[in-house]
């Protein structure tokens, strides 16, 4: 039987290429929204869709959300950048997603946020990213539509396959390979315990792998 078809919004990002290989390894059909036609060949492929548009126009949203099941974001601001840029990615286009995503019937939106959103006075150069990011958490919550929030620590480029460790909140702050955190976003669609979960996320040499069943059963909800 196949698998629902899976829109990857911030698709030719580090993060975003991830979570398409490891949703292609996984047999769903995906479709990737980029932007830029130039960055098309990062994430093209077989069972691989590639829509060029812009995720702040509506226009391009309906039309890559037309036919989809599922919808997962890997979008982020570039580091440090002009307070206007954080809030129209890390808020209002979260925010204006998930309105479409309920209005078109989507059935899970899984959104890669961060570790700090809740304390982001603590990370003084990313706290205006951070609260944004919180803002965007807060409008998919409220959107209706079922909802996997993972947040994960300091992100690294290093092969992923280590321990990851998993918990609503986790007692202190990690790193972890995006690797790992594309394994956990696919993960939340494959575990019907994921569904309206927030969960933190690090690498940790003691803990199982990023696909071990059961993984989102060890997140407490609310």
């Amino acid at each position: 039987m196949s698998k629902p078809l899976v829109l990857v919004v911030g698709a030719s990002g580090r993060t975003g290429q991830r979570v398409v290989r490891a949703l292609r390894r996984h047999g769903f059909p995906v479709r990737a929204l980029v932007r830029d036609a130039s960055k098309a060949s990062l994430v093209a492929g077989e069972g691989v869709e590639v829509l060029i548009g812009d995720v702040t126009d509506e226009a391009d949203i309906r039309r890559a959300l037309t036919g989809v099941t599922y919808l997962v974001s890997a979008l982020g601001s570039k580091g440090p950048t002009d307070a206007a840029h954080i809030e129209l990615i890390e808020f209002t286009t979260i925010a204006e997603l998930a309105q479409l995503a309920k209005e078109m019937g989507v059935q899970h939106f899984v959104l890669c946020s961060s570790m700090g959103v809740e304390i982001p006075e603590m990370i003084p150069p990313l706290a205006e990213i951070l609260r944004q990011k919180r803002r965007g958490e807060l409008a998919l919550e409220h959107s209706g539509v079922p909802f996997t929030i993972v947040r994960p620590g300091g992100l690294t480029d290093e092969p992923g396959g280590g321990g990851v460790a998993i918990a609503r909140t986790l007692p202190g702050f990690g790193m972890i390979a995006r690797d790992d955190v594309a394994e956990v976003m696919v993960q939340a669609l494959l575990q019907p315990e994921a569904k309206n979960k927030i969960a933190e996320i690090i690498n940790a040499p003691d803990a199982g792998p990023a696909d071990r069943p059961g993984l989102f059963a060890e997140v407490a909800s609310g």
